[in-house]
């Protein structure tokens, strides 16, 4: 199902509520950053308090998606540091789970959650979109991975790419000062939804606004926004939705400023936590 265009939304401004949107887990607190129509798929960020643990053999009947943003958690044996990443389809049985000191994450469901106690039906899980885990922080970033439509400098971690259908997820990064050319740029779009979550640094966009950490968008397909540049440099969470990353660009130019109004595009449940995002002091 259809989730609303969201660009963009600060998850400071956003309210913590108990529980998942699915049942099973409801020892947790989320932040809700966007859901289906449906009330199935969606993304969040998910709280797990100090000493939260889950000792029974279980199994999650959607795909889940997620990136360590803070703490650590242990999953079925293996431990997620700070922005380590992993992709466990629908059905991957876990004989324990637990987050001794808590731990947030950036998490995605492909479906409604439901966590359950015991073995998964024959032929739910699929073993081939098994994304285990990785630690980005053992990679080096690769410019070469980048659209050479883009401007230098840019690079890409690569976590994940779909076998079925190459949707792909990945770490952006830009150094500061990546100005363009002229303070002018065209604006672009996808022909697929790219979601994007800035995890360090400051990525402003020229019509609507400075998104700093925890500033997340699903930029639905053929909405063009722009032009764009970081005068602070960013590191992003990407995740592209039907497809693989392309960009499509305008022929016209914009003029680009530093300091944009903050005007999003926000889904109804979005628009009253919409708070503008302020650069706290390094000094």
């Amino acid at each position: 199902m259809a989730r609303e265009h969201t660009m963009f939304i600060q998850a400071q401004g956003l309210p913590w509520r108990p529980g998942l949107h699915g049942p099973g887990r409801d020892d947790v607190d989320h932040k809700l950053l966007s859901i289906d129509e449906a009330g199935t798929d969606a993304t969040c960020i998910v709280r797990y308090p100090p000493g939260w643990q889950r000792l029974d053999l279980h199994h999650v009947t959607a795909h889940e998606e997620f990136l360590v943003l803070d703490g650590w958690i242990e999953i079925a044996g293996r431990r997620y540091d700070k922005h380590s990443y992993g992709f466990l389809p629908a059905g991957f049985e876990r004989a324990m789970a637990g987050a001794p000191e808590g731990a947030v994450l950036l998490t995605m469901f492909y479906d409604r959650p439901a966590t359950v106690t015991g073995h998964a039906p024959t032929g739910m899980y699929d073993s081939a979109l098994l994304v285990a885990h990785v630690n980005p922080l053992e990679m080096e970033w690769d410019p070469g991975l980048v659209d050479p439509q883009l401007a230098r400098g840019v690079a890409i971690k690569p976590l994940r790419t779909d076998p079925y259908t190459q949707e792909t997820s990945f770490l952006y990064c830009s150094p500061p000062h990546r100005v363009p050319p002229g303070m002018a740029k065209p604006q672009w779009t996808h022909s697929m939804i790219e979601e994007l979550y800035c995890i360090e640094g400051e990525y402003v966009w020229g019509d609507c606004g400075r998104m700093g950490p925890g500033g997340y968008a699903w930029w639905r397909e053929g909405v063009y926004h722009g032009p764009s540049g970081t005068d602070t440099g960013y590191h992003l969470f990407v995740r592209t939705i039907n497809g693989p990353l392309d960009n499509i660009f305008d022929t016209e130019k914009k003029p680009f400023t530093w300091q944009p109004e903050y005007s999003p595009v926000l889904p109804e449940y979005l628009r009253a936590h919409a708070r503008a995002y302020q650069r706290p002091p390094n000094y």
